[in-house]
């Protein structure tokens, strides 16, 4: 447990920062760019590649923002939520519902230890992964013991969201703890 908490440090180190400091979420352009970032550190033994997180406004709470992420281990892709605000504690059921825009609802439930540190992380599973590249998001709900939170999703996101789940579908990790030096031409 102490690893995975090591591991969100890291990969949220990034994101750690003020509403104040934000001048926009992701909603000007979408990415064309994978950005797949595989560095040295493993977790859990194992080695791990993420994609940029997207940034999203909370809509029902002002000045708030979340970081929305997916990453690899081994072949399983991971969805890594924060709400970056201090102290809120997510409940320990389930924590995430997905609104699509046909009407249905994923309920997702969080497999990081309880924790007031508004960290969600889930193991997708094939159908889940289905379901997002194949349907457009509307808005995310996610449940604390604080109030729930909602975060409207609008286009731009979405295709930032299928986008980065082709990159890392396809991504291949690689398994080496040796950085290579680049070859200088002459």
């Amino acid at each position: 447990m102490l690893k995975f908490f090591a591991f969100f440090c890291i990969l949220f180190s990034a994101v750690d920062f003020s509403a104040q400091d934000i001048a926009l979420d992701s909603t000007e352009f979408a990415h064309f760019d994978c950005e797949i970032t595989q560095t040295k550190q493993k977790l859990n033994r194992r080695f791990f590649a993420s994609v940029p997180g997207i940034k999203f406004r909370v809509n029902n709470e002002n000045q708030m923002y979340a970081s929305f992420q997916f990453g690899k281990r081994k072949n399983k892709i991971f969805l890594y939520l924060k709400l970056l605000e201090d102290n809120i504690c997510l409940k320990n059921d389930k924590n995430v519902d997905l609104h699509f825009k046909t009407g249905e609802i994923i309920t997702l439930k969080n497999e990081y230890p309880i924790n007031c540190q508004s960290l969600f992380v889930k193991q997708l599973t094939k159908k889940e992964l289905k379901k997002l590249k194949e349907n457009e998001l509307t808005f995310l709900q996610i449940y604390t013991y604080k109030k729930n939170f909602e975060i409207y999703i609008n286009e731009v996101q979405n295709q930032d969201i299928h986008h980065y789940i082709d990159c890392l579908s396809g991504y291949k990790i690689r398994k080496t703890n040796e950085v290579k030096p680049e070859k200088k031409e002459k």
